[in-house]
């Protein structure tokens, strides 16, 4: 931990950024750690010190100009850039190698360090090595994908190279690396459990006018073990929505069977696999109509040919079938009207259905959790920057994901582990904006500075959230599993694509020709 802390570079403060720190948050903290929001030496140092202060006693803040003069005006920009900084509660102030002994004191598994640290021979090695590593600071970062704003970015270019940044990289994902581990198996566990306690159930809300119906299949199962992804069709006022691949039938079959519910429309939210795969067979065996966008039809007659991993383990879907309806801009349902509104981003041809009376918003997978990292090619995340954005202009308090997860504060939404989280939606979609648009900037700075793509996506992951590092296992199990179709690179590119790189020109030109 106190090597960690010891390297204290550029700092990164954006406005709106997913890092900018909680300055207020700050004051009541016993005591204050300033630290590089860019270097992952230094994120490391952090996650590690949050885990090691079991007592609560810290609050880490990235350095920015807004949070040193708001903590204490005696602090300047410049000092702090040259050494780490620890306020204590009494606003002393510990500087350099005595700030990393400061903060060992205070977890009993650095106790011994940091009591060493603050005496003869110790504290001089440790003043020595530190003032090493300062006085090379700008020599060790690209400066997180050269989004350095705060101080002397012009020197952080023209000092630091890819193999600093690379060194400081790895190093940093070395140090984090058992958290990395723990959180992964930790996750597991918990994806397991959920999964046992949805096998075949389904979840009734709003006196039956909602009900998720829980999805399984032999193959089609590693996919909510293995990375927590779960699969459903939403029953809504006579609705049944995205009712599945070809693999989940049965599963389907036997809800339905079970239940005998009244289908009046089966309607589709996009065209991937685990969500039209059942259409025609639905409507056929109720005898409702497909409804579809009409961006949808197009890409569903024919349906392309899957990459051979997902047609292998979500299931190839047939071409979509006449007869069917295309969506306008409403949807007649039981006993009201859902408006249909286009949510390109996920997809290019993806739609939320919005119900205003009950302020209920099915939202299919143009959100999928504030933290998603490992999209499918043809996402174009600056169209669901937009999208997220007219979202935010509806009165939602129950958002139902299309993967079997509810957001809402609503009492008369029961509670059930896993599924139901309560969080006002508004609040999940702000959050899930605030890290698109953190992205947003990290990656076109990136490019900006000729970074290669590997180089530019190692200054977005892991970011300053925990979110990220903790599901860096899962993640790139995801790449590897896939052959690299859902990745963390995918969603780099998907704030440079371009209109004519459509699902699956990317995936195939890749695949087959090479990149």
């Amino acid at each position: 931990m106190g090597v960690a802390l010891q390297t204290f570079m550029a700092p990164y403060s954006v406005a709106g950024s997913a890092q900018e720190p909680d300055v207020k948050k700050a004051f009541g903290a016993a005591y204050t750690v300033l630290y590089d929001g860019q270097c992952e030496i230094c994120q490391a140092g952090v996650s590690w010190l949050k885990v090691l202060d079991r007592k609560q006693r810290t609050n880490c803040v990235p350095l920015s100009t807004e949070a040193l003069a708001a903590l204490n005006a005696s602090l300047s920009m410049e000092d702090c850039l040259r050494q780490l900084h620890v306020v204590t509660p009494q606003v002393q102030i510990y500087v350099g190698w005595d700030a990393v002994a400061c903060l060992a004191c205070l977890c009993p598994a650095t106790s011994i360090v940091g009591a060493l640290g603050q005496v003869f021979p110790f504290r001089k090695a440790g003043q020595l090595l530190y003032g090493f590593v300062a006085a090379n600071r700008y020599s060790l970062s690209k400066c997180r994908g050269g989004a350095c704003r705060v101080a002397k970015p012009n020197t952080v270019r023209r000092q630091a190279n890819l193999g600093a940044f690379w060194s400081c990289y790895v190093l940093g994902f070395l140090l984090r690396l058992p958290l990395v581990l723990f959180a992964g198996i930790k996750a597991a566990a918990e994806r397991a459990s959920l999964f046992t306690r949805t096998w075949h159930r389904r979840l009734e809300f709003l006196d039956g006018k909602l009900t998720l119906l829980f999805l399984n299949g032999t193959l089609p199962n590693a996919v909510p073990l293995l990375f927590g992804e779960l699969f459903t069709t939403v029953l809504y006022d006579g609705l049944a929505v995205d009712p599945g691949s070809p693999k989940m039938r049965r599963s389907l079959a036997r809800h339905l069977r079970q239940i005998n519910p009244e289908i009046a429309k089966v309607v589709a939210t996009h065209a991937h696999e685990e969500h039209v795969g059942n259409l025609n067979w639905l409507s056929e065996i109720t005898g409702a109509p497909v409804y579809v966008s009409e961006m949808t039809a197009r890409f569903l007659t024919p349906f392309k040919k899957l990459p051979w991993v997902r047609a292998a383990v979500i299931g190839q879907p047939p071409d979509l079938k006449p007869p069917f309806c295309l969506l306008g801009e409403t949807l007649e349902t039981g006993s009201g009207r859902l408006q249909v509104i286009p949510t390109p981003g996920h997809c290019d041809d993806h739609v939320v259905l919005y119900d205003p009376g009950e302020k209920v918003l099915l939202a299919g997978d143009a959100f999928m959790g504030s933290y998603f990292a490992t999209p499918n090619p043809d996402v174009d995340s600056r169209k669901w920057l937009a999208s997220l954005e007219r979202l935010m202009g509806l009165d939602i308090e129950i958002l139902v994901e299309g993967h079997g997860h509810i957001h809402t504060l609503r009492s008369d939404i029961p509670d059930f582990a896993g599924v139901v989280i309560r969080q006002n939606p508004k609040l999940a979609i702000a959050q899930k904006l605030e890290y698109l648009r953190w992205l947003r900037e990290q990656i076109e700075t990136g490019l900006q500075e000729q970074l290669p793509l590997r180089a530019v996506e190692a200054s977005c992951f892991p970011w300053g959230k925990r979110t990220s590092w903790e599901s860096c296992a899962t993640d790139e199990c995801i790449r590897l599993l896939s052959l690299g179709h859902f990745s963390r690179t995918e969603l780099v590119r998907s704030f440079v694509r371009s209109d004519a790189d459509q699902l699956p020109t990317v995936f195939e030109v890749r695949l087959h020709a090479g990149e």
